[in-house]
Order: C-alpha cells, then structure tokens, then sequence
C-alpha cells in the first residue's frame, strides 16, 4: 500500500500569504524552516514550501506570525508551472491540518507606528569653554557683579606646560554668565 503523509515542525520565516483565487476558494501559502540533525560544525536547515486549499486550514494558517513554531500535516505534492517549451516543477507540502506549537514574542515595525526615541548618548565631558588658562587655581568668591565665575576642571598633564609644571595645577576656565 502507498502512503504519502508529512509531518513537519519547524519555524514560520514570514507571515502567511492567502490568495483568492477564481473559483471562489482561497489558498494559503508559506514556508516551514526545519533544523536537520547535526552532522559536523553548524547548523543545517531545510526550508520547505507549504500551501493549503482547506478553508479551515487557511484561516488557522493566517493568524500565525513569523517565528512561530508549527506543526503541519499533509502529503508530498510535485506542481509544475511555466509555458510548453519551459516546464519547471518543484515539490511542496499540501497540507490538510495544522497547529502552532508555541509563539516567541517579536516586535514587527510595520513602519506606521512611531520608531522607539534613541537612547542619548551621556553628556561629554567639558574640557575648555571661551578660553582657559593653566595655572594653579585661585580661590575666592565671585561677586554676581563681575558676571563670571572660574571653575577648575580636569588636571592638566605634566607635558601640557613642557613638564615643568607640577600635575597638581588645573586649568581655570572663564564660564560666561547666563543671565
């Protein structure tokens, strides 16, 4: 006795596809990513073709997303297409029943909605404003008249002033007032 029956588990790549087709019926397609045993280094895959004309199928097939893990069932079917003088063929699996095994959760950006706002970068440190002079630095107050202030920032390195000057001296830095 002859028996063509298939049952495959793998992963959807992409959304299914369903088409209307003249007589009325409706035809699911999609492809079916199956892992096969490992032999050596990496790992192999088949991506198999699948349609289905069952109307059940179709709308069970059609609410599935990709990298969905499914099961289907159904038989090794060869179709050929093309003109008389260029015939192709290839074999799909058509499939009478189907179920999803298991749904991973995955963001698909269909490019209507408002992408995710960027993470800012963290602010860069300040290393010179209008102009800075090195030298040890002043202490005092400074009146809100002068409408300046002096801030000492980042140690300037022994070779900046020609190695004489001691590592210990900062660079003042004139910051304009905001006001």
């Amino acid at each position: 006795m002859d028996r063509n029956e298939v049952v495959l588990v793998g992963r959807l790549p992409e959304a299914v596809r369903i088409r209307s087709l003249q007589s009325g019926s409706t035809l699911g397609s999609w492809r079916v990513i199956v892992r096969r045993q490992q032999r050596g280094r990496g790992t192999r895959v088949d991506t198999i073709p699948c349609v289905s004309f069952e109307p059940e199928v179709t709308v069970v097939a059609a609410e599935w997303l990709p990298d969905d893990m499914v099961e289907v069932v159904g038989s090794l079917r060869r179709r050929w297409w093309g003109s008389e003088g260029a015939k192709s063929s290839g074999y799909e699996v058509e499939v009478r029943s189907v179920r999803r095994l298991e749904r991973r959760v995955t963001t698909v950006l269909t490019g209507e909605e408002e992408a995710p706002a960027p993470i800012p970068a963290p602010p860069r440190p300040v290393r010179s404003l209008t102009h800075a002079e090195t030298g040890p630095v002043e202490t005092g107050t400074v009146t809100a008249e002068e409408g300046r202030a002096f801030t000492a920032v980042d140690p300037e390195p022994s070779h900046a002033a020609g190695g004489s000057t001691p590592a210990s001296v900062l660079r003042r830095v004139e910051v304009p007032s905001l006001r």
